[in-house]
């Protein structure tokens, strides 16, 4: 009967769980985990000094420090900014782009902008980035 209730009792928990996962966002599935490791580690040093195994449990506890030190620094570091980038690019480097010299018509920058779209447009498994780029490039030149 005992086992019964236990495997009852697992099942309701394991169940519970899983509505917890499921419907949880993962930085509260980061501080479940967290807090879980944090319990299981204060039950075994707990039931290690219970047990006569005080110095074993320090032991452990020194074992482990690095490890939560480490990881305590990891996560309270300040985040570094990204670079900024400048907001529109040169006419300089809108011909370097295209591939064109200064002295490029209104046709040649057309001509250079659908060949090399094609080679780099989205659609065609290219960078989204570089198609920006080269639209830009274009609508600087063309102005």
């Amino acid at each position: 009967m005992p086992y019964i209730l236990l495997v009852i009792g697992a099942a309701i928990g394991l169940f519970g769980l899983y509505k917890f996962f499921v419907s949880a966002t993962p930085k509260q599935i980061s501080s479940f985990l967290l807090a879980t490791v944090f319990f299981i580690l204060c039950i075994a040093l707990l039931f290690m000094a219970v047990t006569g195994r005080l110095p074993a449990a320090i032991a452990l506890l020194l074992a482990l420090w690095p490890i939560g030190l480490a990881w305590w620094k990891a996560r309270h570091s300040p985040v570094k900014p990204k670079p900024v980038q400048p907001l529109h690019m040169t006419r300089s480097e809108a011909l370097e782009i295209l591939g064109l010299s200064d002295s490029a018509t209104a046709e040649d920058i057309e001509d250079a902008y659908k060949r090399l779209i094609v080679k780099v447009h989205p659609d065609q498994q290219g960078s989204d980035w570089m198609a920006a780029k080269l639209n830009e490039a274009r609508d600087l030149l063309l102005k």
